[in-house]
Order: C-alpha cells, then sequence, then structure tokens
C-alpha cells in the first residue's frame, strides 16, 4: 500500500454503515483534479471517530484526507483498461466555507 494525502472535495452525502461486526464506519467519495485537469475519483473508508467526522461532513465540501492508498485495475465490460484508488482516511482535515480549518 502506499501512504497518500489527498486534497479535493466530497461527491455526495457521505453514508454511515454497520459492519457485520456491528462496527460502524463510514464511506464516501473525493473528488479531486489530475494534472491533465481531468476528474479523479477517490473512494473513502474510515473507522472510529475518524469515521464520525466525515460522516458529520456534506456534500461539496472540501477536504484534506491521509491514509493508506490502494490503486487498482481491471478491463471494463466494454474492453476499455479502468483504474481506481481507494483510502483508509487515518486523519482528515475539512475546511469551512469561513476559511478556518476544522479537524
Amino acid at each position: 500500500m502506499i501512504h497518500a494525502l489527498i486534497l479535493g472535495t466530497l461527491y455526495g452525502d457521505p453514508q454511515q454503515r454497520t459492519g457485520k461486526s456491528g462496527k460502524l464506519f463510514t464511506t464516501a467519495k473525493l473528488k479531486t483534479v489530475g494534472k491533465d485537469g481531468q476528474p479523479i475519483w477517490v473512494n473513502l473508508i474510515a473507522f472510529n471517530d475518524v469515521g464520525d467526522r466525515l460522516a458529520a461532513m456534506s456534500a461539496n465540501a472540501p477536504l484534506s484526507v491521509t491514509g493508506q492508498a490502494d490503486i487498482s485495475a481491471w478491463i471494463g465490460k466494454d474492453g476499455t483498461p479502468a483504474a481506481g484508488l481507494s483510502l483508509t482516511i487515518e486523519e482528515m482535515i475539512g475546511v469551512s466555507l469561513r476559511g478556518t480549518i476544522s479537524p
């Protein structure tokens, strides 16, 4: 795995779920921009207090996340190559509309 720091905006509201073990976790999708200007989508997952903080955020919120990243690649149904990026959040910082930083 790769340790990464990614900046972007939340796409849609985060979703809090309960795993088979009864443990809560939160998932979300982050939109960032690659060097060619094309969007890069990052699937996020967070646990414990970080998951609770992520769940409290809303769509389009600017967000900085750090954690363990995993890159995947596959061939789509139409035969074209595709890639994905997932990140297990270890820490995050949200920026409010007033420009203040919130943990």
